[in-house]
């Protein structure tokens, strides 16, 4: 069983009357020492397998597409997916096709 999390959040605000309203992902702890980066990689682009031993990691993608390596297992990942990598996993990404992967990191120590 893996021990990372992968959504696709499919219905997102796209119109002026549902950006009035919001979407909250809430995952309990992850709000104490949190830090926020926007990222772009472009195509040709790589992470290197790493593990983060104190902090949990949530990355969504806005843009483009990756592949993310979450515990040996491949995964690809395009606009709207939502990857969940608990502290002790270890991770990889890389771009996918010839255009930018944009995508936001939230990532916030275990408590």
């Amino acid at each position: 069983m893996p021990r990372y999390t992968y959504r696709r959040l499919a219905k997102l605000p796209s119109t002026a009357a549902d950006l009035r309203r919001h979407t909250v992902l809430n995952l309990p702890g992850m709000l104490h020492g949190l830090s926020f980066e926007h990222m772009v990689m472009e195509p040709g682009a790589a992470v290197p397998i790493s593990t983060e031993e104190e902090t949990g990691i949530l990355i969504f993608t806005v843009a483009g597409r990756g592949v993310m390596l979450l515990d040996g297992d491949r995964i690809e990942v395009s606009a709207n997916d939502l990857v969940h990598i608990p502290a002790g996993v270890p991770y990889g990404m890389h771009t996918l096709g010839g255009t930018d992967w944009v995508y936001v990191v939230l990532q916030a120590p275990v408590e």
